[in-house]
């Protein structure tokens, strides 16, 4: 519980520390990318994930004091810890191969399915098809409507 905590204070802090920096730093916008809603979506990211995971470990608490929650051995952590940064590790190289060949929002849809399939087993089909949609969607969104990057032709689009 304790390294779960720190790494969301981690991820809260890294998160405000960028958006304050981006407000009050000496930070400039890149030639390429004349905009600020790069850094400011991956700050937000961090700060929303950090709130996520602080939830889930609310609720985890919440669940081990009503005597429902399953108390895992560290082996068991350091097994799923490896296991998942594993598969998104050696996905992200296929995920690279797979938006020079068939395009950034067919790959995004493609490889969020793949992910939500393999490190929740219990997920049922219907968040396996629809939340890749989304991720896939907001991406979308982010890159042709929000910063205007037209992105390279593929495969499919």
């Amino acid at each position: 519980m304790v390294r779960e905590l720190l790494s969301v204070a981690l991820m809260l802090s890294l998160g405000v520390a960028g958006l304050v920096h981006i407000q009050y730093g000496n930070w400039r916008v890149a030639p390429l990318v004349p905009s600020y809603i790069m850094p400011q979506t991956a700050y937000y990211f961090l700060i929303a994930s950090g709130i996520w995971v602080l939830a889930m470990l609310g609720l985890e608490a919440r669940r081990r004091r009503q005597g429902h929650g399953a108390d895992e051995g560290p082996a068991q952590d350091l097994v799923a810890i490896g296991l998942a940064s594993g598969l998104m590790l050696g996905g992200a190289v296929v995920y690279f191969w797979m938006v020079l060949n068939l395009g950034l929002i067919v790959s995004t849809y493609l490889y969020n399915a793949l992910l939500i399939a393999v490190l929740a087993p219990g997920a049922r089909t219907i968040s396996i098809l629809v939340v890749p949609l989304l991720v896939a969607a907001v991406v979308w969104l982010l890159f042709i409507q929000m910063i205007g990057i037209t992105l390279p032709p593929s495969l499919l689009f």
